[in-house]
């Protein structure tokens, strides 16, 4: 019935989520009540690449998986192996993406290769 919206007992105490975040239905509502417009609020693309920003900072990296749930698109397999090869990125025993040292310098070219 509602795609983006969804029910987990052990995400937030079971209430009614936005999909692959802990983002609760009620915060977003409380929010819209409170002024805030849909030109401030991000698309689900614009989510996906503020996970890529953020989350090839973090050690842990970001889930490819989490990426395609929020974005609606999945990070190109072969984008990944490219900057693989010349070492800006690595993949984790986890499966999460990282930048690596050498990547860092060249940090939001990585993120919009792999945005592409």
């Amino acid at each position: 019935m509602f795609e983006r919206i969804t029910f987990n007992p052990n995400v937030m105490g079971g209430r009614a989520c936005i999909r692959g975040m802990r983002i609760t239905v009620s915060l977003v509502v409380n929010l819209v009540a409170n002024g805030m417009t849909t030109d401030d609020i991000l698309t689900w693309e614009e989510e996906g690449d503020e996970l890529l920003v953020m989350g090839l900072r973090l050690r842990e990296g970001i889930d490819p998986t989490r990426f395609a749930t929020l974005s609606g698109r999945k990070i190109d397999p072969r984008q990944i192996a490219e900057l693989k090869k010349i070492g800006f990125v690595e993949t984790l025993p986890n499966g999460n993406l990282r930048v690596t040292d050498k990547g860092w310098p060249v940090l939001d070219a990585v993120v919009a290769d792999l945005a592409a």
